[in-house]
């Protein structure tokens, strides 16, 4: 089910240039930058794919796979280029399905006045890894200090996690068990099978 759109006016011409720290730093003071973040998974879909950060924002806490959006990327798009930068593994853009969205205020930057923080607007994504992709799996160390699969249950009870990790897989589960309602419906199942479907995915989410 897509539950995002991607909407383009005329010819839209992206830019491929980039500013200079200082003014890149300026820009962080006074704009929100998109970024899209992926909880990626094993076949399962019982774990998700961690990175231990490098850098600020997030220094020194388990995040997402994931970053900015460049100037004319869709959602997909950019999640295609960091999952290639971050794992070294290539999707197929149909692959990421939409999960939640976000805003996020961190204290602290790379750029400086590092004090001065930066503003999020996130976009999370969910794809599933297959077994040979997961073997090619190789950290992207400039991003990461260490990435681990965690299983999905202990991240969202874990309250030592960034509430933002913590509450988008318990959205990915939801999503993935609302689907389960919607494919139900398409099927023709019983109401009976439809209300215990929809009851299950609604108890989780509260």
């Amino acid at each position: 089910m897509k539950r995002h759109h991607h909407y383009e006016t005329g010819t839209y011409k992206p830019s491929v240039s980039f500013v200079p720290a200082d003014e890149y730093a300026r820009a962080l003071d006074i704009l929100v930058k998109g970024c899209v973040d992926i909880l990626l998974t094993d076949e399962s879909r019982q774990r998700v794919i961690l990175g231990l950060r490098k850098h600020e924002p997030a220094m020194g806490d388990w995040w997402y796979i994931g970053g900015r959006m460049r100037c004319g990327e869709t959602i997909e798009e950019t999640a295609v280029r960091h999952v290639k930068r971050d794992i070294g593994v290539e999707l197929d853009p149909s692959r990421f399905k939409f999960v939640c969205s976000s805003t996020m205020c961190w204290e602290f930057r790379v750029q400086a006045p590092t004090g001065n923080g930066t503003c999020d607007l996130g976009v999370v994504m969910t794809a599933a890894l297959t077994e040979d992709e997961i073997s090619r799996w190789k950290i992207c160390e400039l991003e990461y200090v260490e990435q681990k699969f965690c299983n999905v249950a202990d991240v969202i009870a874990d309250d030592t996690l960034p509430a933002a990790i913590r509450n988008s897989a318990k959205k990915m589960v939801f999503c993935e068990r609302e689907d389960a309602v919607f494919e139900a419906v398409r099927a023709d199942k019983s109401d009976a099978e439809i209300a215990a479907l929809a009851r299950a995915a609604f108890a989780f989410s509260m």
